[in-house]
């Protein structure tokens, strides 16, 4: 009797064992709530695709509320260097007729408010191109390049600053003139005696000036021919040994200049800022 009960228990549990593995996952689940929470039953181990009672069978098929109704992360359009076509339709305020009259129109607005004085232009003059200078001077030194240089390809870089820097040590020259003819021109009209301060001044202004003529008269030309010598060759689809050494005798000779170029402009940094000091100590507030 005690033979047939045992043998009795012994097929419901198999049969049991047989309808886990034909039922799958629901069933194990079913059966893993007898037993402790981070207890699994050996059997269960044991099957080759049984899933574990507290997680889905398939994470990527969960359609749980939550995710299903969030969108996919859109990704960036990549960048494009060739795309041709206007940016934009400028404004009235945008064009260069609008941006010449903005500070003639100024200038006639403080003109006409005060009795004319040929003086007070010439000292006009004088502050307007002491801002310019010292202006342009920090825009471009410690703005512009070094934001360029770090977000734009290295030839990419080279071929705008090749069109800026013309026009930054053209303005840089000629208001560098214009201080330093502002400065002695009406002294010499007066016959006038120069003061230490003022001889001190005149020779600061006359340093920036020659710093400024030689970065565009003969430095930055130098230097930005160099570059494009080695863009050329950089830019054949085959090079021979030949042009790899070509490119590093290129690459010192670009960064001997360079080098001249970018400590001629500190020094005219340092004149703009000691002229500044300059004027400063003429100004009463």
């Amino acid at each position: 009797m005690l033979g047939r009960v045992l043998s009795t228990r012994t097929g419901m549990a198999s049969s049991s064992s047989r309808a886990l593995v034909s039922n799958g996952p629901a069933r194990a689940t079913l059966v893993g709530f007898r037993h402790s929470k981070h207890q699994q039953p050996r059997f269960l181990s044991q099957l080759p695709h049984a899933a574990s009672p507290e997680a889905p069978a398939n994470p990527s098929t969960s359609t749980s509320p939550a995710t299903a109704s969030e969108p996919a992360a859109q990704q960036p359009a990549p960048a494009k260097d060739d795309v041709s076509g206007p940016m934009l339709e400028p404004s009235a305020a945008n064009t260069p007729w609008a941006r010449a009259l903005v500070p003639v129109a100024a200038t006639a607005a403080a003109v006409g408010s005060t009795a004319f004085m040929p003086g007070k232009l010439v000292a006009f003059l004088h502050i307007t191109s002491f801002a310019l200078w010292l202006g342009s001077n920090i825009w471009n030194t410690f703005f512009v390049g070094l934001t360029m240089f770090k977000n734009m390809p290295r030839q990419m870089f080279g071929r705008v600053q090749s069109v800026l820097f013309p026009k930054y040590f053209a303005l840089t020259t000629g208001c560098n003139a214009v201080l330093l003819g502002s400065l002695l021109l009406p002294l010499a009209s007066s016959n006038a005696t120069l003061s230490p301060a003022t001889t001190s001044a005149a020779a600061v202004l006359g340093v920036g000036l020659l710093c400024s003529a030689g970065n565009f008269l003969l430095i930055e030309p130098k230097a930005t021919s160099l570059m494009f010598q080695r863009y050329d060759i950089e830019n054949k689809p085959n090079k021979t040994e030949d042009d790899k050494n070509q490119i590093q005798v290129l690459y010192k000779q670009f960064g001997k200049w360079h080098g001249i170029s970018s400590l001629l402009n500190l020094i005219i940094t340092g004149t703009a800022v000691s002229h500044g000091w300059y004027l400063a100590g003429a100004l009463t507030l």
